[in-house]
């Protein structure tokens, strides 16, 4: 009876600490931080005091509602590189990790006697553990000089999609989150189409000025011409974004049955992005809606459409291919030279170094170490041969660290991850919904082909929102109440 009573008393007082008093210690924490700034100064210091009320209310309202934890997580993704612009020496990208990890330690403290995992226990977050392992192993890599290279490097290629996806199968299981997704995804690609027409129109900012002028204009004034960038990190990850949002939001424009608001909403919004992946002039983001659209007609499952997508798809490559048709336009002829990359001198470059590499990495299985190549690689490793060489793809760049095992294991993954989804969005009967699965689908093997070229998959905003993606498109089936039962293979367990 007494153990009871106690047993009682201590259920209640945790529900007491952890619904009350954490968010006051988060709010003390964070008082502490503003103390440290205000000891040193600085602009910061008054709207670090003035926000503390409202942070200590998001803690509060997060603690009760992890899926708010999501939503910020994608709206981070889109104003974090804004700000790195604009105050490049701030860590701002840490904001993520901290926020990941106060999450789950909510979740525990919230639900510590009734956990229940079991809607994360499936394939894709799986593959994604399967991944982290391989990755986690490779602090062990004999090469790898920097425990804090390896940290830095390994949050956007493993550590965010291990954490971020079993959080989404938990939190996230009703389609309204979806919905909510693409609108939250939707009103920042929009903003980011303005701010690139505004660039383009009208020019580029001071800071942006700046930026350019301390050598991002090798790469992004080409014949006198800007690539418009926005506010992304650069003008191949904004072409990418818009290129595979815009296909998005047009497909869920077509399918939406519901909403007539909702209809115009999406397409406009669509439109406005593949205007912002042209005016870009980023030529990778050009395989995305054309494979993405592939998939979602092939989905359909109508004959007369699918051969009705593969004819305009023929028209316009033929157009870009072999004709010279308003060659005049920047726009078009940065995209046309896409299809001709053997002309291409950034092409031949990359066939030269891509020679180089596997001179150098065969007798590396496991690679230089994470965190060896590309921007860590300059910071971490400088002067080194994987540092200094350039990366030129994501895939390259697996393969640089972890070596031809590692990037075996990562290629696996993703081709597991792209036919299971496949398989669940084929099996939905549902044709709305279908068309829509199908979208995040097409997006996923259309951003996983371009990132060839460039590390798209895993940058910021496209890594948050592809990982979100996948988890909708791997429980759909579950919003389909005359869904066939999906598939049990390829299931990693």
């Amino acid at each position: 009876m007494l153990l009871g009573t106690l047993k009682s008393l201590l259920k209640s007082g945790f529900r007491q600490v952890t619904g009350f008093v954490l968010p006051i210690i988060g709010c003390l924490i964070l008082a502490v931080l503003a103390g440290g700034v205000a000891a040193k100064g600085g602009p910061l210091m008054p709207f670090l005091y003035i926000g503390l009320p409202f942070i200590a209310w998001y803690l509060y309202k997060l603690f009760f509602n992890l899926s708010i934890g999501i939503y910020t997580i994608l709206i981070l993704g889109f104003i974090i590189p804004f700000f790195g612009r604009y105050a490049p020496a701030i860590p701002f990208g840490l904001v993520v990790d901290i926020l990941l990890i106060l999450m789950w330690l909510m979740y525990f403290f919230r639900e510590w006697q009734k956990m229940d995992l079991k809607p994360a226990k499936n394939g894709l977050t799986n593959a994604w553990a399967l991944w982290m392992v391989w990755v986690f192993l490779m602090i062990a890599n004999p090469l790898s000089r920097s425990v804090e290279a390896w940290f830095y490097a390994m949050r956007g290629i493993a550590l965010y999609s291990f954490l971020i996806t079993p959080l989404i199968f938990i939190n996230m299981r009703d389609k309204r989150h979806l919905h909510q997704v693409m609108m939250i995804t939707l009103a920042f690609e929009v903003f980011g189409s303005f701010w690139g027409i505004k660039q383009l129109f009208i020019g580029v900012s001071k800071t942006e000025q700046a930026w350019l002028d301390a050598g991002a204009y090798t790469t992004h004034i080409l014949f006198g011409k800007l690539r418009v960038f926005s506010y992304f990190t650069d003008a191949a990850q904004f072409g990418a974004s818009q290129a595979h949002l815009g296909f998005v939001y047009l497909v869920f424009a077509l399918a939406e049955k519901e909403s007539t608001s909702r209809k115009i909403i999406y397409t406009l919004g669509g439109v406005l992005c593949l205007y912002g992946m042209i005016i870009s002039g980023s030529r990778g983001p050009l395989v995305i809606p054309a494979l993405a659209g592939l998939v979602m007609l092939f989905m359909s499952k109508k004959f007369k459409l699918l051969i009705t997508g593969i004819s305009i798809g023929a028209v316009l490559f033929v157009f870009l291919k072999y004709t010279t048709i308003m060659n005049s336009n920047y726009q078009v002829n940065r995209m046309r030279t896409a299809l001709n990359p053997s002309d291409d001198p950034s092409f031949l470059v990359r066939k030269n170094r891509e020679v180089a590499l596997k001179a150098f990495l065969a007798d590396k299985p496991i690679g230089g170490g994470i965190g060896s190549a590309g921007f860590w690689g300059k910071r971490f490793y400088p002067g080194t041969f994987l540092a200094e060489i350039g990366t030129d793809g994501h895939y390259t760049r697996i393969y640089m660290e972890t070596g031809f095992i590692g990037l075996w294991i990562y290629l696996a993954v993703f081709i597991y991850i792209g036919v299971a989804i496949s398989i669940r969005a084929w099996r939905i009967k549902d044709e709305s919904l279908r068309l829509q699965i199908a979208a995040l689908v097409g997006g996923y093997w259309g951003m996983a082909v371009a990132s060839y070229t460039n590390g798209l998959i895993v940058q910021l905003p496209t890594g948050p929102i592809i990982y979100v993606s996948l988890c909708f498109a791997f429980m759909a089936h579950q919003w389909d109440t005359n869904s066939e039962p999906v598939l049990k293979a390829p299931v990693l367990k």
